[in-house]
């Protein structure tokens, strides 16, 4: 990018390519890893979409540059495009992934208090609770506590 902007490319061009090219790879397959990242890991892919805001903007601050950029953070996109790609598979039944969703039966609930809609499995291991499926079950019951 440092080099296209040497180029002469102007910042509405700098962004189309940061979007277009840098940031569709890091969005690549997301809903398979995102929900699994430490947030170390997600903090070193907030700091690519960082320094290529730098490239664009140099003299403001990280939100600002947001702002005049119009981009949400990176975590944020990344986490948006995961629930909606669950929301997409939930309300397909279609869809090949759509059996990996276990949905509460009212006629099944042991207790009146129980009224989440998704039934996720035990799990024994903390990968195994944050994979994509179990993560978003829980997210979506909970009210969206897990939000980060």
């Amino acid at each position: 990018m440092r080099q296209l902007k040497t180029a002469g490319l102007n910042a509405d061009g700098l962004k189309t390519y940061f979007i277009t090219n840098i940031r569709s790879i890091l969005l690549y397959g997301s809903p398979a890893w995102y929900t699994l990242l430490s947030q170390t890991c997600k903090d070193s892919l907030e700091l690519i979409q960082r320094s290529a805001t730098r490239v664009i903007l140099p003299d403001l601050d990280y939100d600002d540059r947001l702002v005049q950029l119009g981009l949400p953070t990176l975590n944020s996109f990344i986490f948006t495009h995961c629930q909606n790609h669950f929301s997409k598979i939930r309300n397909d039944s279609s869809h090949p992934l759509f059996s990996r969703i276990v949905f509460n039966d009212t006629n099944l609930r042991r207790s009146s208090r129980c009224n989440t809609l998704f039934r996720p499995e035990r799990t024994r291991t903390a990968k195994r609770s944050n994979s994509f499926f179990q993560f978003f079950m829980r997210f979506l019951d909970n009210g969206n506590m897990y939000l980060q």
